[in-house]
């Protein structure tokens, strides 16, 4: 594993825990040390200028098994393929070969190389750099021993060699170091998508979300600041994840507007770098015009004070070019570059349209629960209590009647006994739909209508409803039916820039139809659902798995209108 520059943090494998790419990688590494041996072994065949010492070939002969070996074990898959500790082997091969052959004139020199690409593209900058000036300190030693005996040394040969080891063994160190950190940073983006699931709930979204990019900085701690329920720009919430806390379903701390501005500032174009042992510890980068303009933050220091930060990074996090919150890196072990404010600010753009579709979905479930206890009451009010009063009004007019002498009630008393056994009839057939021991059928049309009036009220994205004859289904099939209109219109909202929508349902066949049009875009935006350039559109795989274990069928395409349609048949 990886820090965020490219250094190893653990140098402990468990054969489960590592993946298919890098036991591909040791193959690799391996196989490459086999060939590197066995072709030092054909050159030595074809020109023996050096093979008047036995030494060199028997030597080779060991490297050259020894390389079979490590390929041997590679192949199996062994741990200790996959040690840092190898690339540090080699260079020890090395060095008495060239011991053997020239000196400073020795062929063997390129094999130094060898050890270096390999620290530095499997364990980051430091350690190819680290072995590139192990390597020139070694071949300088070499070189002057060997020369001793000799003539007088040719300082340029003997100069010139550990050089051209230290300045393309630090190259290649970069180049190594660039590598795996753009591997760990498509690692963060894989992680933090496959965590964007709405199944999990906005707050433990984002605290996972949280949680890689607080691995993958090391950092002590990372933490959101977003407006809290429905929006409200008075109240906030604070999602923080440390190092070593586990998640916990406490509820989410709420600050204020005055105490947030502390965490928001300065505003959503700048970013702020904060590090208290540097000679400027704080400064500002302006994200638009990427550089770092003369400028300061004011509410910096006192909020590494609140924080308790030696060092941190203050990235805004905007949606639709509106500012949302704040994420900030509090004390990684290494000092901050405006190539972590790109990578953070790129990541806030993926990760922000989800959790803005969580949030949506939460408000929308709230809303819908709200309106079902509405619906319950208003069924309980005309159901129950009206008719319970006209029971009482009968009552009081036998009572009456009774009172004033008059006995002929026994007409009015049969008439509040069929009343009172019809009512009783229709509050057990109320009672036993709220238990779901019935299956209804007439559910699908009026929650998609009710989830379509809040959708379009939230984003502004007009939605049109139609249904072509009796769409009669059980409520189970119908809340599957249901999650696939949300991701249809959800894909929409994130993805199809798009003012209008429309979702028809129909029968068909012992089947039901479900399609969900949006206008396509304009030319040069691309869409989830359909693509400006003429192409075919793919289809959402999430509504196609959804759709396949109902035994259904899901078609994507463009129809005569220039709509986008996501099709969906279900049989029924």
């Amino acid at each position: 594993m990886t820090g965020p520059k490219g250094e190893t943090t653990k140098e402990g494998f468990a054969a489960d825990d590592i993946s298919s790419a890098e036991w591909m990688d040791a193959k690799l590494t391996s196989g490459a040390r086999v060939i590197l041996g066995a072709s030092a072994l054909m050159i030595l065949a074809i020109d023996p200028s050096d093979t008047h010492r036995w030494i060199v070939p028997l030597y080779l002969i060991l490297y050259t098994l020894y390389a079979l070996l490590l390929y041997y074990l590679s192949r199996r898959q062994h741990p200790f393929v996959i040690k840092p500790i190898l690339p540090w082997l080699d260079l020890l091969w090395y060095v008495p070969l060239i011991a053997f052959t020239s000196g400073t004139n020795s062929i063997f020199y390129y094999f130094f190389f060898f050890s270096i690409i390999v620290a530095a593209f499997r364990w980051g900058l430091n350690s190819g750099l680290r072995l590139a000036l192990a390597s020139a300190t070694l071949f300088t030693i070499v070189g002057f021993l060997t020369a001793l005996p000799g003539p007088p040394i040719e300082m340029n040969r003997l100069l010139l060699a550990p050089i051209g080891l230290l300045i393309f063994g630090y190259i290649i160190s970069r180049w190594g170091g660039y590598y795996l950190n753009l591997k760990r940073r498509l690692q963060v983006l894989k992680d933090v998508t496959i965590f964007s699931n709405p199944r999990f709930g906005i707050d433990r979204t984002i605290k996972s979300i949280l949680e890689s990019v607080r691995d993958y900085y090391d950092a002590d701690a990372c933490l959101l600041v977003i407006p809290g329920l429905a929006g409200r720009r008075d109240s906030y919430q604070m999602h923080r994840v440390a190092r070593g806390n586990r998640f916990t379903k406490t509820s989410l701390p709420e600050i204020g507007r005055d105490a947030a501005a502390l965490f928001l500032s300065p505003d959503q174009e700048h970013a702020v770098f904060y590090n208290r042992e540097s000679d400027t510890p704080i400064r500002v980068f302006d994200l638009k015009a990427r550089q770092l303009p003369d400028g300061n933050s004011a509410n910096a220091e006192k909020l590494s004070v609140v924080l308790e930060a030696t060092s941190y990074l203050s990235v805004p996090v905007n949606y639709r070019n509106q500012p949302l919150g704040r994420l900030c890196i509090v004390n990684g072990p290494q000092v901050f570059e405006e190539s972590d404010v790109e990578f953070v600010f790129q990541l806030t753009d993926h990760v922000t349209p989800v959790i803005e579709n969580i949030r949506l979905i939460d408000n929308l479930a709230s809303e819908a629960a709200e309106q079902e206890r509405q619906r319950i009451a208003h069924d309980i009010h005309d159901s129950v209590i009206q008719p319970y009063l006209g029971l009482r009004f009968g009552l009081t007019a036998i009572n009456q009647n009774l009172e004033a002498g008059n006995t002929a009630v026994l007409s009015d008393v049969h008439e509040l006994l069929e009343l009172t056994n019809h009512e009783l009839a229709e509050l057990r057939r109320y009672v036993w739909d709220l238990r779901t021991g019935e299956e209804r059928a007439d559910v699908l049309l009026p929650a998609i209508e009710r989830y379509t009036t809040r959708f379009s009220s939230v984003t502004g994205i007009r939605v049109v409803v139609h249904a072509r004859g009796r769409v009669d289904i059980n409520d189970r099939l119908a809340g599957e039916l249901f999650q696939v209109v949300t991701e249809g219109l959800s894909n929409i909202r994130r993805h199809a820039f798009c003012r209008d929508a429309q979702v028809e349902i129909s029968s068909e066949d012992d089947s039901i139809v479900i399609e969900i049009k949006n206008s396509r875009p304009e030319t040069g935006t691309p869409s989830e659902n359909g693509n400006s350039d003429g192409k075919a559109p793919f289809t959402p795989r999430s509504i196609a798995e959804r759709v396949s274990l109902l035994g259904g069928q899901t078609k994507v395409f463009i129809d005569e209108q220039d709509y986008t349609v996501v099709r969906v048949t279900v049989p029924i």
